[in-house]
């Protein structure tokens, strides 16, 4: 399991942070990637419905489940 480079947290695993009144988490895969946790907004990540009246967030960032090169901009990093 990769720790992060700047808090030694686990990488698979997303974070939610707030600043400022906004909401962000962390993507996985982006994090993975780099060594350190990579930060969007909340909003970015989606919606999933679980079939069953349930919505949870989306794990990864569109930009890595959809496998395409970065379009969303970086919103903090944690270094």
């Amino acid at each position: 399991m990769a720790k992060c480079s700047g808090c030694d947290a686990s990488l698979s695993d997303s974070l939610i942070a707030e600043e400022e009144g906004k909401v962000y988490k962390s993507c996985p895969s982006c994090s993975e990637r780099v060594g350190h946790h990579v930060f969007y907004r909340y909003d970015d990540f989606g919606m999933r419905d679980m079939g069953d009246g349930r919505y949870i967030v989306q794990s990864w960032c569109p930009d890595c489940r959809f496998k395409e090169p970065p379009v969303l901009q970086v919103s903090f990093e944690c270094e």
